[in-house]
């Protein structure tokens, strides 16, 4: 009688073919790993995937590229990654405006931005600060309001773009404060910094690390930080919590994060955790990430998944209430 034991002897293949997972067939990975980020090269989020792939690629034997996808919100790129096999082979490392925002300011998503992606870590968070021209009288949020209700002005902000943090924290303030602001939308931070700094707009939002030498020439102040607590390089700068704004949009950073299309293995999914972590634990990326202004995170997938839901629960609800318009 023919006995799993006797097909066992036979092949000692046989137990790895029936009982490994797919993906262990062949090792993985076995080609160059592709990182999709849907911001423009050249911005702090490319920056960051580019070192993180740089410590990847060395961690985990294979290549790792970085696949520029700008455009809408981030949701081209998104989008990309969502459609892409759940091989190991293609991740989106992002910011939460694809799997957040883009939920009410775009009309119909190429993805669900729950269920279509697998978290593997938040690699980083920064805190931006709200920046003013030294033309603005005040010195703080609670000064400019005061000034803002005393006058009777509307001082104008540059956002990053329709929905997107600058948006979702000046009109809170406005809401809760009672007075009016001026959105005026750019492509991302950069075109709204150079415009504070020619006088074209009152206001914007800038990471402390770019801001403090610009403030320490007199060329722009600084009134209030998003986040829960102060900034090292700002530290006479108080938090918007501090001023009295305490709602989840003043203390929720902004974060850089790895996530793979959903399906991905187990296995493939925790052995990428792991070296993410490891390599925001290490020297190398922790001191560029301090430089430009992040703090390194390197949380667990489970972790980062109940931080993003958290996220989901309370932004696309507030953009609806301030009554953001879909693009």
């Amino acid at each position: 009688m023919l006995t799993r034991r006797h097909l066992i002897a036979a092949s000692g293949t046989l137990p790895i073919a029936m009982f490994a997972p797919a993906w262990a067939a062949t090792a993985w990975p076995a080609k160059p790993i592709r990182i999709v980020v849907p911001s423009p090269a050249g911005s702090p989020v490319d920056a960051i995937a580019r070192k993180l792939g740089e410590l990847l690629g060395k961690s985990l034997g294979t290549p790792v590229v970085v696949d520029n996808k700008p455009g809408a919100i981030g949701t081209i790129g998104a989008g990309e990654v969502a459609r892409s096999a759940a091989d190991g082979y293609a991740f989106l490392f992002t910011t939460s405006d694809p799997l957040v925002a883009a939920s009410v300011m775009v009309k119909k998503l190429p993805y669900d931005p729950r269920s279509g992606f697998l978290p593997i870590s938040k690699v980083a968070n920064s805190a931006p600060a709200l920046v003013a021209h030294p033309r603005v009288k005040a010195n703080s949020v609670s000064e400019l309001i005061a000034e803002m209700k005393a006058q009777g002005n509307s001082p104008s902000y540059g956002s990053w773009g329709p929905g997107t943090i600058p948006v979702q924290v000046m009109e809170s303030v406005a809401r809760q404060a009672g007075v009016r602001f001026g959105e005026v939308p750019y492509r991302g931070s950069p075109p709204a910094l150079q415009d504070l700094l020619g006088g074209t707009v009152d206001l914007t939002f800038a990471a402390p690390f770019v801001a403090a030498p610009m403030i320490a020439e007199g060329k722009m102040k600084a009134l209030a930080l998003v986040g829960a607590k102060r900034s090292a390089v700002l530290p006479n700068v108080q938090t918007f919590a501090e001023a009295g704004f305490s709602s989840y949009v003043f203390t929720n950073e902004i974060w850089v994060g790895l996530l793979a299309p959903a399906g991905l293995d187990a296995a493939i999914q925790q052995k990428v955790a792991l070296a993410v972590r490891a390599a925001v634990q290490g020297a190398d990326l922790s001191g560029f990430l301090a430089n430009i202004g992040f703090t390194p995170v390197g949380n667990a997938p489970a972790e980062f998944e109940r931080e993003l839901l958290a996220e989901a629960a309370a932004i696309p609800a507030l953009l609806r209430d301030l009554g953001i318009q879909p693009l």
